[in-house]
């Protein structure tokens, strides 16, 4: 029976795949880009693709290597997940699952623009001194970072897309209140002359 389903899968993979060009997309959002020691900041991870049946599953890390944060705690997973498993790095976060839909000849839930397939939180630390960038790079596991489902047969089956664009996103300090009040006291007393 096993290689049955195999080979009704296969069969349906030749004519899915010819001449199809696959580019998958990974966005990486912040709740908040302009930050101040002691803020608290989510991370997260949306993706996209050009694929006709959508994306089938990641495995993505989202890092940085500038100083001045610290991760607090484990990867959140979107309940539309399935199978999630992540762990918190020193410099970011890794995170790998996939669709609850893998029985095909369709895929009913792919997990295209689904609302941030998984976040992490970091703290804005006394060691920031101007900018931490955060890019998305390929996980620790065997698979790419993003596979589209190729459809056909009894099951769908991953596909490798031809491109993956990386996310990055960028969180800036926020002006000093004390300047802003510097500034203030300079502009009264521009207006009392």
């Amino acid at each position: 029976m096993k290689s049955g389903i195999a080979i009704a899968a296969v069969a349906g993979l030749a004519t899915v795949a010819v001449g199809q060009t696959t580019k998958g997309i990974i966005n990486v959002t912040a709740s908040q880009s302009v930050v101040s020691v002691g803020d608290i900041v989510t991370i997260g991870v949306v993706l996209d693709d050009a694929s006709p049946s959508g994306v089938l599953s990641f495995d993505i890390s989202v890092t940085s290597a500038d100083a001045g944060f610290s991760v607090l705690g484990a990867p959140t997973f979107n309940a539309g997940v399935f199978g999630p498993s992540g762990s918190a790095l020193a410099n970011g976060a890794t995170g790998l699952g996939g669709t609850t839909d893998i029985l095909g000849p369709t895929l009913d839930a792919p997990l295209n623009n689904l609302a941030n397939v998984y976040t992490f939180q970091i703290m804005i630390t006394a060691g920031f001194d101007g900018l931490i960038v955060f890019n998305s790079s390929d996980g620790p596991g065997p698979n790419a970072a993003m596979q589209w489902a190729v459809e056909g047969g009894l099951v769908l089956l991953p596909g490798q897309y031809d491109s993956i664009n990386h996310g990055t996103v960028r969180l800036t300090p926020a002006p000093s209140g004390l300047a802003l009040l510097g500034l203030g006291g300079f502009v009264a007393a521009r207006r009392r002359r």
